[in-house]
């Protein structure tokens, strides 16, 4: 988790000085591509990792078959980017995105060229070579977009930072593994079952994700996709980072043999902790988003405030829907985990085309896909129960406490007499009004439910357990 944060504090460093450096027009023609790319980059999403990780024992003929897929993939993928550049710089009516979109189609050959050796850093849980090597390329990336923001002073530079931290992770995939891929095709059958329900996960998800963009983009041009697509950049550092983090940790120990109904208590903590850290994050930011945005992006960004309120609150619920996913396609459910995410993608999908349709409201837009995201969570969350063969309460229970506590502080926050002076300084004061504020609630709700186990129980005894060792248990008795 930390070198996972590590990325994103690139990440954030490199949005808080691009933000000021750029301008929203520029990260909107930028993410007005990504939203293309990602429509199309979901057919390279075919899960070789997770299918790697769930043979128990595999062979080189397994390695070298998916470094092959991969390539030939990713290659396949980098070609329709560069073949709709023309019909996207049309639809949008934006000359600019041609250009950018046959550029960008290079970060795939990278992409398939990256050493397959590296899934065994999941396998053995060896995750710090891996977010070593992660952040090595990323800070790399870092300094060349940094220099080229510099130079250019336009969009350009953003693109510079996307293909070249492509093609450093390639490199440093190599020097981090000693594998050496082949061409093969020898087990693609054993591979290729297990990664088209995966395809499908990530196609749904990513539709999921993409909708409201491509809508605000429709709505606003690249001013509206700009604000939009900072705004769920930013929420996601804070998020689902997170959750990309531990996820990775539960579908190896899933996949490993721990399965979903060995131990339902397991699970309920599992939500309950995944929830203890993403609900703060996103309500916080959601209660602080006007001094947020001031502080971190300037105040050239001050209309995505009012985005970012919405939009941190259900990045917070797609985090844990995230860990819902990964669970059910570790434990061999990936069929069920794709359906899920069918029905997601149609919800966003459909609320979004809507409300953004009928509304032309670009907040309306943000409170439909949030509607959508819970919707979905529940749905998720009943059909993991099912599968675990417990109750869905105690889950539901395990993620609403926290997230109860985390809205509680968020209301707090923003009608406290707190506010006043520079931003800088009332952001600082309400983070320190509202952490401690946030425990406290989490614990009174927890005893208001009579203690349950789960992830408030695990806590508690970590924090009495070092303070044991430091001599103070009798305080927290």
């Amino acid at each position: 988790m930390v070198l996972q944060w590590t990325i994103r504090l690139i990440g954030l460093v490199s949005v808080l000085v691009l933000a000021r450096l750029l301008t929203p027009e520029d990260f909107g023609i930028i993410g007005i591509a990504m939203a293309t790319v990602a429509l199309i980059e979901v057919l390279g999403a075919i899960g070789l990792r997770q299918a790697l990780l769930r043979i128990e024992s595999p062979t080189r003929a397994h390695y070298d078959t998916a470094w092959t897929i991969q390539l030939v993939v990713c290659s396949g993928i980098g070609i329709l980017v560069l073949a709709s550049a023309p019909m996207a710089s049309w639809a949008y009516g934006e000359p600019r995105l041609a250009p950018v979109l046959a550029v960008l189609a290079f970060r795939f050959l990278f992409f398939g060229l990256v050493n397959i050796g590296v899934v065994d850093f999941d396998r053995e849980l060896r995750f710090g070579a891996d977010m070593r090597m992660r952040v090595a390329s990323r800070l790399g990336a870092f300094v060349l977009t940094l220099g080229a923001a510099l130079l250019l002073r336009n969009h350009w530079a953003l693109v510079v930072g996307l293909v070249s931290q492509s093609a450093l992770l390639a490199i440093g995939s190599y020097v981090a593994h000693p594998y050496r891929p082949r061409l093969s095709l020898a087990e693609r059958a054993t591979l290729l079952g297990f990664s088209l329900w995966m395809l499908l996960i990530y196609a749904a998800e990513t539709v999921q994700r993409q909708a409201e963009r491509l809508v605000a983009a429709a709505l606003g041009g690249a001013h509206l996709a700009g604000l939009y697509s900072v705004s769920k950049d930013l929420s996601e550092i804070f998020t689902e980072e997170i959750s990309t983090a531990l996820n990775r940790v539960t579908f190896v120990t899933i996949a490993g043999g721990a399965g979903l109904d060995t131990d339902p208590a397991r699970l309920t903590r599992l939500l309950g902790c995944y929830a203890l850290i993403s609900a703060p994050a996103g309500f916080g930011l959601a209660a602080t988003a006007p001094n947020a945005v001031a502080v971190l992006l300037g105040p050239q960004w001050v209309e995505a405030a009012p985005l970012l309120t919405i939009i941190a609150v259900y990045s917070a619920l797609f985090a844990i829907y995230r860990l819902i996913s990964t669970s059910l396609a570790a434990a061999g459910h990936a069929r069920l985990a794709a359906g899920v995410a069918g029905i997601g993608a149609g919800l966003t999908v459909i609320a979004c085309t809507l409300v953004g349709g009928l509304t032309r409201d670009p907040l309306a837009l943000a409170a439909s896909a949030l509607a959508a995201n819970l919707l979905l969570l529940l749905l998720a969350l009943g059909m993991l129960a099912r599968r675990a063969r417990t109750a869905r309460l105690p889950l539901a229970a395990a993620i609403a406490r926290p997230f109860l506590a985390a809205g509680l502080m968020a209301l707090a926050i923003r009608f406290a007499p707190i506010h006043g002076g520079p931003p800088v300084v009332e952001l600082a004061v309400e983070v320190a009004f509202g952490v401690p504020l946030y425990v406290l609630l989490v614990l009174l709700l927890w005893f208001a439910f009579g203690r349950p186990q789960g992830a408030e129980a695990e806590a508690v005894g970590i924090i009495r357990r070092a303070a044991g060792d430091l001599g103070l248990a009798g305080i927290l008795r």
